[in-house]
C-alpha cells in the first residue's frame, strides 16, 4: 500500500465532517494487519496442504495392502477428498484480482477486501468442501475394516465431535478476525452504504446439494454392504448328518461347518460342509485345518503336566523363583504366585492386557520366544488385577506368564515343546500355529469377522489373521478336527490309565476344578447326557471358533468348528454339537 495514494484519496473522497484523516499509524496499522492476514493464511494453506499430501500418501499405500472392498473405498475417497481440498481454495483464491504495484489504492484496498471476503466464504463453507468429504471417507474406511460395533459408534462418534470442533474453531476465526478485518477495509474505502452480500447463486446451492447427495449415499452404501445378509450357497448332500449340518449353516450363515465325534474312545465320524473362503468356491474338506483359540490353554497345562512329571517344573513353582533376573523390577505381589494358580486363572493376571503392551505385542519383532518374554516382563512389573489366589480372572496374559515358565524349565521354545512333548508323540501332524492357510492361498479356511451390520467378510492370512505371538500359549494353534479329536481321545484314555505320555494322576490334576468351574485348561460341567461330569472349552482369535465337549465318564466326545469369529458361532455350534450328542451318545 501507498501512504501517499491514501492520504490522496481520502482526500478526493466525500465523508462526514466528524470523521477524521486516518493518521500515519493508522496506515501503518492497516498495512500490518494484511500482512499478518496473508502470513496467517499462507501458514494454514501450507499446512492443510501437508496434511492433505499425508493422507494421500498414507491411504494410497493402504488401498494396496488393506483386503476389505469397503476399506479400499474409503482410501479412495479420503485420497480424492484430499485432492479436492488442496484444489478447491487455490481455484477460489486465484480468481481474486491482484493490484499492480503502482495501481490506485483503492483499487489496491479493494482487492485486499476481496480477499478477505474469500476466505470468509471458504470458511462459512468449510463443511461442504472440508469436512463431509473426510469425514465420509473416514467412516467407510472403518467400517470397511470389519471392527466391533462399539469401536464403530465410538469411532463415528469421535469423527462427528472432531469435525463439530473444527467447523467450530472456523466460525470463530471468522467472527473474532475475518469479519473485523472487513469492517475495516470498508471503512476504509468510505463506502456509504453496506455492502450488499449477493445471494447464493443457484449454481452454488445445486452444488452444495449434490455434494451432501453423494456423502449421504455413500453412507447409505456403507450400510447397505455392511447390513445386508450374506447367504453362503446351499449345497444338497445325500448323507443326513452332512444335511444337517449343511441346515445349520446356511441357517447361521456360516462360511464352514466341521465336526468330529468320538464315542468309545474311536473317532466314528468327521464331517465337512461349506466354503474355505466366503465367496470363494473352495470346498473345505474334513482335513481341513481349524484355528482352535483358548482350547490352546488345555495343550499348554498338559504340557506342563509333562514337565511336572518329567522333575523340570512343579505345579508349585513360583514367578519369582522361574524370573530371578527381574529382582525389585517384579511386582511383590507377584512373586508368590505359582504356576498352577496361572494354569487355573487364579494368579491375579488381568484379563486384559495393558493398553500399551498390547500395542508394542503387535508390532513386535524377534523370535516368538522374544517377543512373549517382553510382553511377560511388562506385565509382571505391574500390580496384579486382583490379588492372586482370591478371585477367578480368564486370563491369556497369566498362560503366556506360565509360557515363558515352561520355556526356562524345558529349554525350548513354546512353539517346540507342544510339537516335540505333544503333536508328534499323538501323531498330530496337521497341528501348527497362526492362521492355517498360506498367505495369499485358499489352501485352508480362511477366518472370518462378523461385521457391525451382520457382514461377513474373509481375513486373509498374514499377521493379522491371529493374536500376536506374546500370547501364544493362550491360544494360537490351529489344527484339524480329527487330530484335535485324537487330542481329546488322549485326554479321556489317560484319565482311564491308559497314556504313556502322563500318567492317570496327572490327568485327574488336569480334569479337576479347585472351587470352582475352572480345572487347569478345561471347564468342569455338570451334564446329564455325559453321565454327569463334563469336560468342555471353547476357543476363537475372533476369526475361528472351536468348541470341545468331553464326557470322560462314557469315554466320547464332540467336536465342532467354523471359521467364523466367536458372536456369530455360538449359536450354530451349540446347535451342531447337540445334534451330535443325540445322535451318538447312549440315552
Amino acid at each position: 500500500m501507498h501512504d501517499d495514494a491514501l492520504k490522496k484519496l481520502w482526500q478526493e473522497q466525500r465523508f462526514d465532517a466528524s470523521r477524521s484523516l486516518p493518521d500515519e499509524k493508522e496506515i501503518a496499522a492497516m498495512k500490518r494487519k494484511m500482512k499478518k492476514f496473508d502470513r496467517t493464511i499462507s501458514w494454514r494453506d501450507g499446512r492443510e496442504s501437508l496434511a492433505a499430501i499425508f493422507i494421500i500418501i498414507w491411504f494410497g499405500r493402504a488401498f494396496f495392502k488393506v483386503p476389505a472392498p469397503l476399506a479400499k473405498v474409503g482410501c479412495v475417497i479420503l485420497v480424492l477428498a484430499s485432492v479436492f481440498i488442496c484444489w478447491y481454495p487455490i481455484r477460489k483464491k486465484r480468481r481474486v484480482a491482484k493490484a499492480a504495484p503502482d495501481a490506485p489504492m483503492t483499487q489496491a484496498l479493494q482487492c485486499e477486501l476481496e480477499k478477505v471476503e474469500v476466505q470468509i466464504r471458504l470458511l462459512r463453507s468449510i463443511v461442504w468442501w472440508y469436512l463431509l468429504p473426510l469425514m465420509a471417507g473416514a467412516l467407510v474406511f472403518h467400517f470397511g475394516m470389519q471392527p466391533s460395533l462399539s469401536s464403530n459408534i465410538g469411532y463415528s462418534a469421535f469423527v462427528v465431535a472432531l469435525s463439530v470442533f473444527i467447523y467450530w474453531l472456523n466460525q470463530r476465526a471468522v467472527e473474532k478476525q475475518l469479519l473485523p478485518l472487513q469492517r475495516e477495509l470498508e471503512a476504509t474505502l468510505l463506502f456509504d452504504e453496506p455492502i450488499a452480500r449477493p445471494e447464493p447463486t443457484k449454481k452454488t446451492m445445486i452444488t452444495k446439494t449434490m455434494l451432501l447427495g453423494i456423502v449421504l449415499m455413500l453412507i447409505g452404501a456403507v450400510v447397505f454392504l455392511r447390513g445386508r445378509e450374506t447367504t453362503p450357497p446351499t449345497v444338497a448332500y445325500a448323507d443326513p448328518i452332512s444335511q444337517m449340518l449343511e441346515t445349520i449353516r446356511v441357517k447361521h450363515k456360516f462360511p464352514a461347518l466341521a465336526v468330529a465325534v468320538v464315542v468309545d474312545g474311536k473317532i466314528v465320524m468327521t464331517n465337512a460342509v461349506g466354503l474355505r473362503k466366503l465367496g470363494g468356491t473352495e470346498a473345505v474338506t474334513v482335513n481341513d485345518k481349524f484355528h482352535l483359540g483358548s482350547v490352546t490353554k488345555s495343550m499348554t497345562a498338559t504340557v506342563a503336566a509333562m514337565l511336572v512329571e518329567q522333575g523340570k517344573i512343579s505345579w508349585t513353582t513360583t514367578i519369582g523363583e522361574s524370573f530371578p533376573e527381574l529382582g525389585g523390577k517384579l511386582h511383590p505381589d507377584y512373586r508368590g504366585v505359582t504356576l498352577e494358580q496361572l494354569l487355573a486363572h487364579r494368579g491375579g493376571a488381568p484379563g486384559q492386557a495393558p493398553s500399551d503392551l498390547w500395542r508394542k505385542a503387535w508390532t513386535a519383532s524377534g523370535t516368538p520366544g522374544e517377543q512373549r518374554l517382553d510382553f511377560v516382563k511388562g506385565l509382571l512389573g505391574r500390580s496384579p488385577e486382583a490379588k492372586p489366589g482370591t478371585k477367578h480372572i480368564y486370563s491369556n496374559q497369566g498362560y503366556s506368564i506360565a509360557g515363558v515358565m515352561l520355556e526356562r524349565a524345558g529349554g525350548k521354545l513354546w512353539e517346540e515343546l507342544m510339537r516335540t512333548m505333544l503333536f508328534e508323540p499323538l501323531g498330530m501332524e496337521s497341528a501348527g500355529f497362526g492362521a492355517p492357510a498360506t498367505p495369499g492361498n485358499v489352501d485352508q479356511p480362511w477366518g472370518h469377522k462378523k461385521g457391525p451390520f451382520t457382514g461377513i467378510e474373509a481375513v486373509p492370512p498374514g499377521p493379522r489373521a491371529d493374536n500376536p505371538a506374546a500370547i501364544g500359549p493362550a491360544g494360537t494353534v490351529h489344527c484339524s478336527l480329527a487330530d484335535l479329536a485324537a487330542y481329546a481321545a488322549f485326554h479321556m484314555v489317560g484319565e482311564r490309565g491308559g497314556s504313556k505320555l502322563l500318567k492317570a494322576d496327572s490327568f485327574k490334576k488336569l480334569h479337576t476344578s479347585a472351587g470352582d468351574d475352572y480345572a487347569l485348561g478345561w471347564v468342569v460341567l455338570k451334564r446329564p447326557w455325559a453321565g454327569g461330569r463334563a469336560l468342555m472349552h471353547n476357543g476363537s482369535n475372533t476369526m475361528f471358533y472351536v468348541v470341545v465337549w468331553m464326557a470322560p465318564d462314557l469315554n466320547s466326545a464332540v467336536i465342532v468348528a467354523t471359521n467364523v469369529g466367536v458372536d456369530a458361532a455360538f449359536g450354530g455350534c451349540d446347535e451342531a454339537a447337540s445334534q451330535l450328542i443325540q445322535q451318538f451318545f447312549p440315552k
